[in-house]
């Protein structure tokens, strides 16, 4: 899929829009680059969750009691990535004590219906980078990975959407990075809806 940036800042405004009808928490933040002047719009949010964590490797039952379930604050930025005209997922979670979790344990909580498919290329799914805009370290869904899932969904520059396709990519990534989406973002009456 190529997105225009343009084409997602409609989208993310779209999405903002349902978001504050639902009390969901995204907003819509601007970051002014110093060196051009140039501003860049992006979603982001905040938002305290519990985890449980369990191995990416383990044969082990999930349901190992609730000394494996902690609460994690975590950070999810979505921008526009114009290498590969694409949405961008960079996020963060940390535990209460402030220190960062790790990309072991960032892997331990992907969904173990996932788990198997990314096992063998984890390194090429999630990794670390460092943020585009705050130049900290930041977890990230790869780029090709977003394009890849956006493509398989059936999303090209040439369609007419009936639909918000960040909604439809978000919906489908979320399980991996511990992204609660309410169902509603998935019945919205939006721009890109029938009317």
């Amino acid at each position: 899929m190529s997105l225009t940036y343009k084409e997602f800042i409609d989208y993310a405004l779209d999405f903002k829009n349902h978001s504050d009808s639902i009390d969901d928490d995204w907003n819509i933040c601007e970051h002014k680059n110093p060196m051009n002047g140039s501003t860049v719009i992006y979603l982001a949010k905040k938002k305290m969750q519990t985890f449980k964590k369990t191995s990416l490797n383990s044969n082990q039952s999930e349901f190992q009691g609730e000394k494996n379930i902690y609460p994690v604050m975590c950070e999810y930025h979505i921008l526009y990535n114009s290498s590969y005209s694409c949405p961008d997922m960079f996020f963060n979670m940390w535990y209460t004590d402030g220190k960062l979790l790790s990309l072991e344990d960032i892997w331990s909580m992907v969904h173990s219906i996932f788990k198997q498919n990314i096992e063998h290329d984890k390194w090429n799914f999630i990794t670390q980078k460092e943020h585009l805009l705050n130049n900290k370290p930041f977890f990230r869904i790869h780029p090709c990975q977003n394009t890849h899932v956006l493509k398989t969904l059936g999303f090209s520059s040439e369609n007419i959407y009936k639909y918000n396709p960040l909604i439809t990519w978000l919906s489908t990534i979320n399980s991996f990075i511990g992204l609660e989406l309410p169902e509603s973002y998935g019945c919205i009456n939006s721009n890109f809806l029938p009317i």
